[in-house]
């Protein structure tokens, strides 16, 4: 006999599914061998074209739901595993695909060619738009799109020729939900976890697998064909429940656990059986993170930050989001300091001996033009700007730089902007002071900002830095002890620092020093 394979479909309200379960069956070089597994979530008398009927009734297994009382596909997903019945492979594909024929020996042979005792086949299916309209043949390789600001990665691809294929599935760290092969014990292994929602399923998903000893490969040959349209009059989960939001968020909280993002408390509800559904004990997250090039705590791919395009720090969006954020500090006296609304680090008491060092630094610079991005309310720096030839306060808040240019009308030498500094270039200055800013900024913005400094034409930047081994994302108002020579900044050793801390030092760079 045949080793069978086992075919999951998690199926939302979707008509389409019945064609899905007959182009199974009719592409397969062996149709005796498949079985599937199907949540049917469906509102019976609406939904009627959903049902899925076979002439291989008895390769079906159907779990049917009523759709009001479905919580999303990992949900389903987990359902469906429970159909499993020992059979020697496991294939998870979606509701709305069509397959290559023989798509069942070209599977297995892959799987016996990948070079592991635990491979797993997995990538995006090429389009089909319904009812016959095929994609060119072509290799799809998953590549992260972009982290969202919880730090949930969602994952893109990219097409090659399909006459580059190698003799060997490539190795991957990505895998996709949506068309995933290998053995059937991966089913009490790395069982589905019903307490993710949508997205994030996929990242989530494949550190829990490479953790556990898994090795995922990108297949070297076409199998599927997924419809990527969205359909017109076809519900899906979050367009019928009211509840969708709070699934969404607590599946947030519980990959951003999951991932390392954060710790949360064990009696937090999006920590349910976590035990079951964490990573594996076979390699590390940072093991993970090294094989991958992903930095969850700090949103990076190899070294770089990868938010999400429309998430970019110089999205007009996002300049105005940063102009919110810091005008309601600055109003509400965010920090609570009674001698000023930039917050106790700018305190006389606490800037006594930088305002000693910072006048003979900027001698020894010949630095008679200060840039001071991030300003604030000038309670510290008001009696250093009267040496100095020219003084420019760049900050975002517009009520402040209002407030600056009438209490400092009688200074002639100083000037003060409504900037934000992340897209903007400066004017070239001798020198650029950024102290206590860049950290209250998404790492992205704080290296935008940062190249900015260098494209300004200044030759120095004086700048916080904190002595600890990696940078962390914050969402932006938030703060966090910024290291402006680990990744994404990779800026050497200052030329020489004062101490303003346990980890807190202000920096003095080469403006050449300072990445483009």
């Amino acid at each position: 006999m045949l080793p069978a394979i086992f075919v999951s479909i998690a199926s939302y309200r979707d008509p389409d599914c019945q064609n899905t379960v007959r182009d199974l069956f009719e592409k397969a070089a062996h149709p005796e061998r498949i079985i599937i597994g199907i949540c049917l979530q469906a509102v019976p008398g609406e939904d009627d074209d959903c049902l899925v009927s076979s002439e291989r009734h008895r390769q079906l297994r159907v779990d049917s739901i009523h759709a009001s009382e479905s919580r999303g596909a990992c949900w389903a997903r987990s359902r469906i595993q429970k159909l499993w019945q020992g059979e020697e492979y496991f294939f998870q594909v979606d509701s709305h695909m069509r397959f290559a024929p023989g798509w069942d020996e070209k599977l297995i042979a892959m799987l016996e060619k990948c070079p592991a005792e635990k491979p797993v086949i997995s990538t995006y299916p090429l389009e089909f738009t319904p009812p016959d309209r095929f994609a060119p043949d072509n290799l799809v390789t998953i590549l992260p799109k972009g982290f969202d600001d919880d730090g949930v990665l969602a994952q893109n691809s990219t097409l090659s020729p399909l006459a580059k294929a190698s003799e060997y599935p490539a190795p991957s760290p990505f895998i996709s939900a949506g068309m995933l092969f290998t053995s059937g014990q991966v089913v009490g292994e790395v069982p589905y976890d019903p307490y993710l929602y949508f997205t994030g399923e996929e990242i989530t998903l494949g550190a829990r697998l490479w953790t556990s000893g898994w090795e995922i490969y990108c297949p070297n040959r076409v199998i599927a064909y997924h419809n990527y349209i969205k359909q017109t009059g076809r519900p899906r989960h979050w367009d019928d429940q009211t509840d969708w939001v709070n699934l969404s968020q607590r599946a947030r909280r519980r990959i951003r656990h999951i991932l390392g993002i954060e710790t949360r408390n064990s009696d937090d509800a999006a920590l349910e059986e976590i035990e079951r559904y964490s990573l594996g004990s076979i390699r590390t997250l940072a093991e993970y993170e090294a094989f991958s090039g992903l930095d969850f705590k700090g949103h990076l791919f190899h070294g770089q930050p990868l938010p999400l395009p429309d998430l970019r720090a110089d999205q007009p969006e996002r300049s105005a989001s940063r102009c919110r954020v810091f005008s309601g500090i600055w109003k509400d006296n965010f920090w609570g300091d009674k001698e000023s609304r930039s917050g106790s680090g700018s305190s006389l008491a606490a800037t006594a001996a930088l305002r000693a060092w910072l006048p003979q630094t900027l001698d020894s610079l010949d630095a008679r033009i200060l840039g001071d991005a991030g300003c604030g309310d000038l309670n510290w720096m008001k009696e250093l700007t009267e040496p100095l030839r020219l003084y420019f306060g760049f900050d975002i808040v517009p009520e402040l730089i209002i407030d600056l240019r009438s209490r400092f009308n009688d200074r002639p030498n100083c000037f003060f902007s409504e900037t934000d500094i992340v897209t903007a270039t400066l004017p070239a200055c001798d020198a650029i002071l950024c102290r206590d800013c860049l950290t209250h900024l998404t790492p992205d913005a704080a290296l935008m900002a940062i190249k900015g400094f260098r494209r300004s034409g200044s030759r120095y930047l004086i700048a916080t830095t904190h002595s600890v081994e990696r940078n962390v994302w914050v969402k932006t108002g938030g703060w966090y002890p910024m290291n402006l020579s680990a990744p994404p900044f990779n800026l050497p050793p200052p030329l020489f620092t004062l101490a303003e801390g346990k980890t807190k030092s202000l920096g003095v760079w080469s403006a050449a020093d300072l990445p483009e």
